[in-house]
């Protein structure tokens, strides 16, 4: 069972906090440039990608060629924009289901109308904290861009552990810009926050850095951990499909 913040849980709050404390201080990606959208829930700064933007696409892209999706597993994608990776990820799983949240209704109304499948693709609106999903319901929960724009972002990687099956994977897709020694602290943030959230194996499986602009280099990154297994229990990536499509 996921572990729940609490008031004396003091690394996650450290670690998530410095999470927080860094993405106000400017160290992720604000593309002022390319496509720059205001987040008008959560916190209004910094600004989001716009997910109808090639560099979002981009990025969707690459984090599903990551994360390998199969055929019959649930999906969970958190902070999913306008759902086209949602699409995407549900046509990759041929009879899976895929469900995407985001906190702005009238991306999820557009995303409904446009890609939505019942019962197969749903488009859910939540409100940036805590999933509408139920406990272990899902293979793999990807997350991208969540974190940064998140109040209590121990309480969401809890959340994100609860509605894992045990062996179920997270991935992370964060931007994250390059400061003297500021990567290294954050990943190691990640990683705290995470393993207090009950997640183990805790990887960061790609790293891409490019120049983005005077000011310095931004650097993409993506994080896998898993949820712990009980004993002779098969992962939840390596147990054979035995579910009808819904």
């Amino acid at each position: 069972m996921p572990r729940q913040a609490e008031e004396g849980n003091t690394p996650v709050r450290d670690a998530c906090r410095g999470i927080s404390t860094t993405l106000r201080a400017g160290c992720w990606v604000q593309l002022r440039h390319v496509c720059c959208v205001p987040h008008r829930a959560v916190r209004q700064t910094p600004p989001v990608v716009d997910p109808t933007c090639e560099l979002r696409r981009d990025w969707d892209l690459l984090l599903l060629d990551v994360a390998q999706v199969r055929a019959w597993e649930r999906l969970l994608f958190v902070a999913c924009g306008d759902a086209w990776i949602v699409e995407e990820a549900w046509r990759r799983a041929l009879k899976g289901y895929a469900c995407g949240v985001d906190i702005s209704p009238q991306r999820v109304a557009r995303a409904t109308a446009l890609r939505g499948v019942p019962g197969k693709l749903e488009v859910k609106s939540w409100d940036g904290t805590h999933l509408p999903c139920q406990d272990r319901s899902f293979d793999r929960v990807i997350s991208t861009f969540a974190l940064r724009d998140c109040a209590e972002p121990a309480t969401l990687l809890n959340e994100m552990h609860r509605v894992l099956q045990p062996g179920g994977e997270i991935y992370l897709l964060e931007f994250q810009r390059l400061i003297g020694g500021t990567e290294n602290s954050t990943t190691e943030a990640f990683r705290a926050a995470l393993e207090g959230a009950g997640f183990q194996d805790t990887h960061e499986v790609l790293r891409r850095e490019f120049q983005a602009d005077s000011s310095g280099g931004l650097a993409g990154v993506i994080v896998r951990a898993r949820c712990a297994t009980p004993p002779g229990l098969p992962h939840a990536t390596e147990r054979a499909p035995a579910r009808p499509a819904a």
